[in-house]
């Protein structure tokens, strides 16, 4: 959604921003022509090894100055300490899980994989996907899958993982799809599915791993604090969770000033970008303008 981006964000010569998912650069790459060489840019992200691959890209194409910092949304406040930057005009966060950690060996984001399940977006941090597999009560594992995932075989899901484990800890991405497929084929028969059943299970899991919600909730908290006076922020959310934990906090800050809605109604990809990028079929984009006067 790159000219959504651009239109929302509406970067001009010489402005700041912060991208607080920068990953391995591509939106970066795409707003730094509009800063130019005056500009400033800070990428961020909890993917040291996505942030290396950026960090050569946009030394590469030189065409504004870039710091990167390795951290979390509720390490963000830290950066604005170590810039100086009183306020960022331009901010974007781009969430979930991006296409270099599921194409990325070693990682067991994708379901298809002989991967270790560790799902973690910064692998030197917190519990792995394969210990919660293996280390939560049952109970608990299937309202993670509920609440996170909205799985509806989750308590099925979860009985099935707790009886395998006893046998022998479940330790590979494709070993847990399989579990989810086998509750699946055994519920509703063998006919096609719309989507892999393993796909709510994986996500829940991935979302309670990097804690994804309450980073989210923190960063709604102290993002207006990071803005310069009529900045602006663009946000990506990529399933109703996210999306619903942003459309509130939006609403309730733009009620007590803070805030202007740019978008009404999320944006949401066109036909051709989803037929040439699947995995942005679920994309909603949302945008809004801080208060003060527009620099």
């Amino acid at each position: 959604m790159c000219r959504e981006v651009m239109e929302y964000l509406d970067p001009r010569p010489g402005q700041t921003l912060l991208d607080l998912t920068a990953g391995t650069g591509g939106h970066l790459l795409t707003l730094a022509p509009k800063l130019g060489g005056k500009g400033f840019m800070v990428g961020m992200d909890a993917d040291e090894d996505a942030l290396r691959t950026a960090k050569k890209r946009m030394e590469s194409e030189g065409i504004c100055n870039v710091r990167f910092f390795h951290g979390r949304f509720s390490e963000a406040g830290e950066v604005l300490k170590e810039t100086q930057i009183p306020g960022f005009d331009c901010i974007i966060a781009d969430l979930g899980v991006g296409s270099h950690q599921l194409d990325a060996a070693g990682r067991g984001f994708s379901f298809e994989s002989d991967e270790p399940l560790d799902m973690r977006f910064d692998p030197t941090a917190g519990r792995s996907a394969r210990e919660i597999i293996n280390e939560e009560p049952e109970k608990s594992l299937a309202d993670i899958i509920f609440n996170l995932g909205q799985e509806r075989f989750s308590r099925n899901i979860a009985y099935e993982i707790c009886k395998r484990r006893k046998n022998k800890p479940i330790s590979k991405a494709r070993e847990l799809a399989d579990v989810a497929k086998k509750v699946y084929a055994s519920r509703c028969g063998k006919r096609r599915w719309r989507i892999h059943p393993a796909t709510r299970t994986f996500m829940a899991l991935r979302i309670y791993v990097n804690d994804e919600m309450g980073e989210l909730e923190r960063l709604l908290d102290v993002l207006p604090g990071f803005a310069a006076a009529g900045g602006r922020v663009v946000l990506i959310t990529y399933h109703s969770l996210e999306a619903r934990k942003v459309k509130t906090a939006w609403r309730r800050q733009e009620e007590i000033g803070l805030i202007e809605l740019l978008t009404a109604k999320p944006i949401k990809p066109c036909e051709n970008e989803v037929e040439d990028n699947p995995r942005a079929r679920s994309a909603q984009l949302r945008a809004a303008r801080f208060a003060g006067e527009d620099t």
